[in-house]
């Protein structure tokens, strides 16, 4: 029973990890009040979580602050512009919803289609930003190329945020204990476990499998993915 207790026990283990979720949970909440920042903000929470599949992380606010400063610019244009395209999305949806004729139909379709896109790039861009050094063009379009070559992932990375958020809105008993659960850790546990398939995925795309320990800042080589960490 004593040994339970243990900083090396599985039951400490996991209690640290927990632990450090719910930081990292609370530093995603803070760093993206300002709204702006939340491409910024998304990208260190999977540089963290990714770090925490392979047993590499150091302090938690260290590891997020230093993938925050080298990731701002073009997380933030990343964001911005997925941000401004679902805007574009949204009035677009409602110009058209309630029409009907060959064109209103079309213009749905086209409206669900990018929705879809729209989507699965997200699943897969701040993930992609946080693990590899590229462009934002370059990142836009691996992530877009990642997310149809896996498509059955795709769909797998889509299911735990859709199934967490459906069950947080059900009804209004849900909806207490979901905000506690997005408060508390939901962001972070969703990203960490979204992470495991997201590595096995990026594992693929590096020669020989290999987890370098430190992120590097190196200058971006256009399309091709190269490891940041």
């Amino acid at each position: 029973m004593r040994g339970l207790f243990n900083f090396d026990s599985p039951l400490m283990q996991f209690l640290t990890k927990v632990a450090d979720l719910i930081i990292l949970n609370l530093l995603f909440l803070v760093t993206s009040v300002p709204v702006i920042t939340i491409g910024a903000s998304a990208t260190a929470l999977h540089y963290v979580a990714l770090r925490m599949i392979h047993g590499q992380e150091g302090p938690i606010t260290r590891d997020y602050f230093r993938s925050f400063r080298t990731n701002f610019r073009q997380a933030t244009a990343i964001w911005l512009l997925l941000l401004g395209f679902a805007l574009i999305l949204q009035y677009d949806i409602r110009s058209v919803w309630s029409g009907t004729g060959a064109f209103h139909t079309a213009v749905k379709v086209l409206s669900v289609v990018a929705c879809v896109a729209l989507v699965m790039i997200l699943l897969y861009v701040f993930a992609i930003l946080a693990r590899f050094d590229n462009t934002v063009r370059g990142t836009l379009k691996n992530a877009a190329a990642l997310a149809l070559r896996n498509f059955p992932k795709t769909l797998t990375l889509f299911m735990l945020p859709f199934a967490a958020v459906a069950l947080t809105l059900y009804t209004e008993t849900t909806l207490r204990w979901g905000m506690l659960f997005w408060l508390v850790g939901g962001f972070s546990f969703v990203a960490y476990f979204n992470s495991l398939l997201l590595d096995g995925i990026f594992r693929k795309l590096i020669p020989g499998g290999d987890q370098p320990e430190e992120p590097e800042e190196d200058e971006e080589d256009p399309d091709d993915l190269e490891e940041e960490y």
